[in-house]
């Protein structure tokens, strides 16, 4: 039966509780309709696919840690292909992150990218009227040549500005009904989508059900089947693990496999966080152990399935290091901003002339389980954990003051940055870890020399930035947040459930 005979129960009346500029534009009856159609047919499925969530973890914290799905076997050795890449899609070999702002878009479309990717989950400033405005900005632009690829925010998100039936929108589909609304006629009638990038995704079954989504979305648009296509981030263990699935569910709408070591590595932590042998350091080599081997995986299922693997670009503009994916398999690499385009730009002439490389013959090594689950190894160090205090602070803070990725050394830190940090400080702790001093010798980890790091750390601040400043910055809540975090027992699933309530109070 097709999924717009599927009964449904009626959608309640959608309660808007926040007017900001903008809105009269963004946010129409239309589209808060569909908002509300979605959150009313798919919400027990996603509380449903959360609760597998923690059947899941409840499994590993005794000890059965995830393996190849054995019901899902043929769809593994089957011999099948994901449907081909539109034309403006097939060559990716510079995709370049963007929020959702005028500005930015303009930058992002004069800097020389293959294709772009809108994040409206980080690389967008947090906030109601931040979200609203950069919808705007989209619809503003929608006729660009240039290929984009949205992201939303994740499904298990709450957009607190919308209530449905006396419930928080899922802020995914909030998302996802004013990118069908405003830009799914422009679009598609270029032949230019609308596409995204979905992340988050923890299974076969959560990619079905964004599949059924979005297919309800092309009939309350009246778009052809599979006009919505999708890439989808690899970003938890267990998606490591049903790569092929997830691409057999979206089958039609795949557009490719990109992985983030982030919240790949955070993922890590919370599955693995009953198991001191799991302890990771204080560096991590997204080349090394389970990131190095998901990536590989990445790009094994990817060109087997016909369809594109585009890699995280490595820290730094050394074209040499640039080219390491490429030369490893992928198609393209994911660029964080618009000044490391031409240094990228070098790497990929000399390492990938062609539009990509999925038919290029390779020879891949089996991937055992035990690989995908495998610890880095390596110290913890005094630097290192000062330095994972200071970013779980700063990149929450700037997250909680609605300002977005902040700039830390060379690297770019937004929300999975913070969830990082304070995943791997909550690790440390647990686990009593041995941290190398400087001095030479080794301290213990504990919970009142974490709360002496984040002191020192906050005095450090107000010395730089001033009172008025740290204040304003919200320093002093994400301090709090990340302790909080990184002491709760068991681990929270991301530190955005806990600065959520405080962003939407502030905004």
């Amino acid at each position: 039966m097709p999924l717009d005979l599927v009964p449904a129960p009626a959608a309640p009346k959608p309660v808007l509780l926040r007017d900001v500029p903008g809105a009269s534009a963004v946010l129409t009856e239309e589209a808060l309709a569909l908002a509300a159609e979605l959150q009313t047919r798919f919400a027990p499925r996603m509380q449903a696919l959360d609760v597998a969530r923690a059947r899941r973890q409840e499994r590993a914290d005794a000890g059965r840690l995830p393996d190849y799905l054995e019901e899902t076997t043929a769809t593994r050795k089957g011999i099948w292909s994901c449907a081909p890449a539109p034309e403006a899609l097939r060559d990716r070999r510079l995709c370049l992150v963007t929020g959702a702002e005028a500005g930015a878009l303009a930058t992002a479309r004069g800097a020389g990218a293959s294709a772009m990717i809108v994040d409206l989950d980080e690389a967008t400033a947090p906030g109601f009227a931040n979200l609203v405005a950069g919808i705007a900005a989209l619809t503003a632009t929608a006729d660009d040549p240039l290929p984009m690829l949205i992201r939303p925010r994740p499904l298990e998100r709450d957009e607190p500005a919308l209530l449905i039936g006396g419930h928080p929108v899922s802020a995914g589909l909030f998302d996802l009904a004013l990118i069908v609304t405003h830009l799914a006629a422009p679009l598609s009638a270029r032949g230019m989508g609308p596409w995204l990038q979905i992340g988050g995704i923890d299974s076969h079954r959560e990619a079905r059900l964004w599949s059924e989504i979005l297919a309800i979305c092309e009939t309350r648009a009246e778009l052809a089947p599979n006009t919505l296509r999708a890439e989808v981030a690899i970003e938890t263990v267990n998606a490591g693990f049903e790569m092929d699935e997830i691409l057999w569910e979206l089958r039609d709408r795949a557009v490719g496999l990109t992985s983030r070591a982030a919240p790949l590595a955070a993922s890590y932590l919370r599955l693995m966080r009953a198991h001191e042998a799991a302890l990771l350091p204080a560096t991590l080599d997204p080349q090394a152990a389970f990131l190095g081997t998901c990536a590989a995986r990445m790009v094994k299922v990817a060109h087997r399935r016909g369809t594109h693997a585009i890699a995280e670009a490595p820290a730094g503009t050394d074209p040499a290091l640039l080219r390491g994916p490429l030369d490893e398999g992928c198609d393209g690499l994911r660029l964080d901003a618009p000044d490391r385009i031409a240094p990228a730009r070098a790497a990929v002439e000399r390492a990938l002339p062609g539009a990509h490389q999925i038919g290029r013959p390779r020879q891949y090594f089996r991937i055992s389980p035990e690989m995908l689950l495998k610890p880095q190894a390596g110290p913890v160090t005094e630097a290192g954990l000062r330095g994972t205090v200071h970013i779980a602070i700063a990149a929450l803070a700037a997250w909680i003051a609605g300002r977005g990725p902040v700039r830390i050394e060379d690297g770019l830190h937004g929300l999975a940055s913070a969830d990082l940090a304070r995943a791997r400080l909550g690790q440390w702790l647990a686990h009593g870890a041995a941290v190398e001093m400087e001095a030479g010798d080794s301290r213990r980890m504990t919970a009142d020399w974490l709360a002496a790091l984040i002191h020192e750390e906050i005095v450090a601040l107000v010395e730089w930035l001033g009172p008025h400043s740290f204040h304003r910055g919200r320093y002093a809540s994400a301090a709090r947040i990340v302790q909080e975090a990184a002491c709760a027992s068991p681990q929270p699933d991301h530190v955005v459930r806990l600065a959520a309530p405080l962003l939407d109070t502030l905004d």
